[in-house]
C-alpha cells in the first residue's frame, strides 16, 4: 500500500477522531478477518455487529480503528486510534474508491469456468520482463481476498492482473468493484458452481457482471468461438471488445498447431502480421489461454515480438494437465488442480493427443458445486466419454458411479472400474500402469486423497 496521513484518510470516509493523531501514517488496510492482519500501522475497518479480538491485532501494534460502533462498544478497545464514522460498510468503499484512483494503471480482471489461473500466470509472467505486476496468489481468488490484492497496489507499481473467483451471484460485481479493471477477460463458460446459480444460464449471467464492472472505455476480451459466451450480453458496452480463437472472427487468432515433447508451437495472426509462437502445454484450451494473455499484455503495451519471446520461458502451472514420468515407466497427466466439465473434456482431449498408439486411461474424481444438477451432469459426461477413445475408466468417489453407468448404456467400450475412494482404486491402477500406458488423474484440490494418489504414481 502507498503510505497514507490519517487526515487524508479522514476526509475520504467523513471520519471524526475519537482519540489518535491526525499525522499517523497509515501504511495497510484491512477489513474484517484480524487474524489477516501483516504488519503496524494498518487501518482497520470495523463493523458494528462485528467483535474485537486484540489478541489477534496486538503485535502489529500501533494499529487504528474506523468504526460505527457505539462510544459503549468502543470503551474497551486497545487502538493507537478510533475513528468514528456513520456507517463503516460506506466508508470502507469511499476508501476503496479513493485508493483505486491513486494509481492510472491497467487492472486486468480475469474470470471463465476454465483457465482463470492459467491465463493469470501467463499473463503476468509475459508482463513481468518489463513491468512491475501485482497479481493473485495461485489461485486464491475469493472476494474477500479482492481488497488485500488491491492494497498491494503501490507507487512502484505498472500494472496488475488478478483472477476473480465465482461461486455465486454477485461476486464477480464486488471483485470489479474493488479492482475497477480497465481490461476484463472471460476465458471460457461452461457448467459449473450449480449449487449457487441453480442453472447454467443463472450461470452465465453472474460471469456476465464482468462486463458492467469494467471502466468505462476498458476492453473486453472474449472467446471467438465459446457458444455459452456469446449469451452474454453487451449491451450497453462503450469499450473495445477483442475476440481470440482459432477463427477467422478472431482478432487474435492461432493456426497451425503443433504438438511438441514439452508443448505446442503455433501461427498467432494479427491484423495483418504473424508470429511464430510456443506455450509450454498442452490442449487447445491452453492456446487460448496464450491468447487471451498476449492480446491483454499486447493491449497494455508489450510488443508481439517480446511476447513470442517470452511466452517460451513460462513454466506451466502445477496439476494443470501436468505430464509427467510415471510408476513401471508410464506416463501421468496430473490435472488435479480444479475439476468440472468443460475441464474435464479439455483434459480428455490431451489423453487423446498425447494417447496415440498407447493405451489410455481416465482417473475421474468428485464434482464439486453442482447442487440438484449432479446427476444429470454426470449422465452427461458419461455420454461424452462413451464418444471417446480410452481404454479404461475409473470412476472414484460417491456418485461418479453414474458416469460410469451412461458410458456402458452408451456403449463405452473400454475397461470400466468403480470405487468409492482413491484408496480403493490404488493396486488396480498400479497394475495397470506400463511403459505403453497414459494415465490422466482429473480432480480438484479438494480430493487430498486423490491428489496424494497422483503424487504416490508418478516416478520418484
Amino acid at each position: 500500500m502507498k503510505p497514507l496521513p490519517l487526515q487524508e484518510i479522514l476526509g475520504v470516509i467523513n471520519g471524526e477522531i475519537v482519540y489518535g493523531d491526525g499525522n499517523f501514517i497509515v501504511k495497510d488496510a484491512m477489513v474484517s478477518h484480524l487474524h489477516r492482519i501483516k504488519m503496524r500501522n494498518t487501518l482497520i475497518f470495523l463493523r458494528k455487529n462485528e467483535a474485537f479480538h486484540v489478541r489477534k491485532v496486538i503485535r502489529y501494534s500501533p494499529y487504528i480503528i474506523v468504526t460505527d460502533k457505539s462510544d459503549e462498544e468502543i470503551k474497551d478497545i486497545e487502538a493507537a486510534g478510533i475513528i468514528r464514522v456513520q456507517n463503516t460498510d460506506d466508508a470502507f468503499w469511499a476508501f476503496t474508491r479513493y485508493y483505486r484512483q491513486l494509481f492510472d494503471l491497467p487492472i486486468v480482471a480475469v474470470t471463465g469456468t476454465c483457465g482463470k489461473t492459467t491465463t493469470k500466470e501467463i499473463l503476468s509472467h509475459l508482463l513481468s520482463s518489463t513491468y512491475s505486476i501485482q497479481s493473485t496468489i495461485r489461485s486464491r481468488n475469493a472476494t474477500r481476498k479482492s481488497f488485500q490484492y488491491l492494497m498491494g497496489i503501490d507507487e512502484n507499481t505498472d500494472a496488475a492482473v488478478f483472477e476473480t473467483g465465482l461461486r455465486g451471484p454477485g461476486n464477480l460485481h464486488y471483485h470489479c468493484k474493488v479492482f475497477q479493471p480497465t481490461i476484463g477477460i472471460i476465458t471460457t463458460i461452461g457448467v459449473d458452481h450449480l449449487d449457487k446459480c441453480k442453472t447454467l444460464d443463472g450461470y452465465i449471467k453472474a460471469k456476465s457482471e464482468i462486463v458492467a464492472g469494467v471502466r468505462k472505455d476498458g476492453t473486453l476480451i472474449l472467446n471467438s468461438e465459446d457458444e455459452h459466451t456469446k449469451k452474454v450480453s453487451l449491451s450497453g458496452f462503450t469499450g473495445e471488445i477483442i475476440y481470440c480463437g482459432t477463427s477467422e472472427e478472431a482478432d487474435y487468432r492461432a493456426s497451425d498447431i503443433v504438438y511438441g515433447r514439452t508443448g505446442m508451437s503455433f501461427t498467432l495472426h494479427h491484423k495483418d502480421k504473424t508470429y511464430a509462437m510456443y506455450i509450454p502445454g498442452f490442449g487447445k484450451h491452453q492456446i487460448y489461454n496464450a491468447l487471451f494473455a498476449l492480446a491483454a499484455a499486447h493491449k497494455i503495451g508489450l510488443t508481439l515480438r517480446k511476447a513470442a519471446l517470452r511466452m517460451r520461458t513460462f513454466k506451466n502451472v502445477e496439476r494443470h494437465l501436468q505430464v509427467e514420468k510415471g510408476k513401471k515407466a508410464s506416463t501421468i497427466i496430473d490435472d488435479t488442480w480444479s475439476t468440472n466439465p468443460t475441464s474435464i473434456e479439455a483434459a480428455i482431449d490431451v489423453l487423446e493427443s498425447l494417447g496415440n498408439d498407447r493405451k489410455s486411461a481416465l482417473l475421474l474424481g468428485n464434482i464439486a458445486y453442482l447442487g440438484d444438477q449432479e446427476k444429470n451432469v454426470y449422465y452427461e459426461l458419461g455420454k461424452l466419454i462413451a464418444s471417446k477413445k480410452i481404454d479404461t475408466l475409473i470412476a472414484v468417489g460417491k456418485n461418479t458411479k453414474y458416469v460410469a453407468e451412461q458410458a456402458k448404456k452408451d456403449g463405452f467400450k473400454g475397461k470400466v472400474y468403480t470405487a468409492d475412494s482413491p484408496a480403493r482404486v490404488k493396486k488396480y491402477v498400479e497394475n495397470l500402469l506400463d511403459e505403453k500406458t497414459t494415465l490422466l488423474i482429473k480432480g480438484s484440490m479438494m480430493d487430498t486423497e486423490l491428489m496424494g494418489l497422483a503424487r504416490s504414481l508418478k516416478e520418484k
